[in-house]
């Protein structure tokens, strides 16, 4: 899971960076240092993304800047492709590949965003968005149809 909360270099609010990993941390994650604000490592697909729902509902009801944009990217493999799934992510969004919809047995509550050719070495990937906001209350809602 790679974290970026500026958007093309430019800070957008208040330093999230001990936060996020203060939230990741309580999730089993093992952080791993980069020159982005916060990588994280997740042995569980399925907690990484519930982490990465998480971070952004607490990022923005308890850190409360309207001028934050924190872009989320998980993926289910090497560093660097997480990394290219994050560079697809704009705004408030979360934004995870196939290799997250397949671990998961498809169950996550996204919309399909692009099936994208992010790295040249592998066949395209289907990234989705996720359009859960909010952390796991009261069971993990079903896929918004489109």
């Amino acid at each position: 899971m790679c974290v970026d909360y500026e958007l093309e270099g430019e800070p957008q609010g208040k330093n999230p960076k001990n936060f996020l990993e203060e939230i990741f941390l309580a999730g089993g994650a093992a952080l791993i240092n980069h020159e982005l604000p916060v990588v994280a490592s997740f042995d569980d697909v399925g907690v990484a993304m519930e982490y990465a729902v998480v971070a952004q509902w607490r990022t923005q009801r308890e850190i409360n800047d309207r001028n934050r944009k924190l872009r989320i990217g998980v993926h289910f493999g090497e560093l660097d492709h997480a990394l290219a799934v994050l560079g697809c992510a704009n705004g408030n969004q979360i934004v995870f590949s196939g290799t997250v919809d397949s671990a998961t047995g498809g169950i996550l509550d996204a919309r399909p965003m692009a099936l994208a050719n992010i790295w040249s070495d592998l066949e395209p990937t289907q990234l989705w968005l996720s359009t859960d906001s909010r952390p796991d209350i009261d069971g993990r809602p079903l896929r918004v149809p489109t």
